[in-house]
C-alpha cells in the first residue's frame, strides 16, 4: 500500500462521513411517519390534548428513527480518525447535534402544549 492509497482511503471515509449527514433528510420524513403513525395507532388525531405517556410512546421511537444516521456518520468518521484525519470530528458533532435539537424542539412543543 502506498502513501497515496492511504490518503485516498482517509479522504474517502472523511467525505463519506459528511455525505452520510444527508441521510438525515429521509430519516426526518421517517421520524414524522413513525410519530404520527403511532399517535394514530394510539387513537389520537393530533387535534386533541395528548397525554404525556402517549406523547412519549410516539415521540421516543420517532427520535430514535431520526437519530439513526448518526451511527453511519460515526462509523465513517471513526475510520477517518483512525487513519489520521483529525478534522473528522466535525461531522460527528453535527450528527449528534441534529437529533439533540430535534429532541429539544419536540420537548419544547410538548411543554408549551401543557401550559397553553
Amino acid at each position: 500500500m502506498t502513501a497515496v492509497d492511504h490518503d485516498t482511503g482517509r479522504d474517502h471515509d472523511y467525505r463519506n462521513a459528511w455525505l452520510s449527514l444527508l441521510l438525515f433528510i429521509p430519516s426526518l420524513v421517517g421520524a414524522f411517519v413513525v410519530g404520527e403513525g403511532l399517535l394514530t395507532w394510539f387513537g389520537y388525531s393530533g387535534e386533541e390534548d395528548i397525554p404525556a405517556g402517549v406523547a412519549l410512546g410516539a415521540g421516543l421511537p420517532a427520535c430514535v428513527v431520526f437519530a439513526l444516521p448518526a451511527a453511519v456518520t460515526w462509523f465513517f468518521a471513526r475510520r477517518a480518525l483512525a487513519a489520521g484525519r483529525r478534522d473528522a470530528r466535525g461531522p460527528v458533532i453535527v450528527a449528534v447535534a441534529l437529533p439533540a435539537l430535534f429532541l429539544a424542539q419536540n420537548l419544547l412543543v410538548f411543554v408549551v402544549g401543557l401550559f397553553a
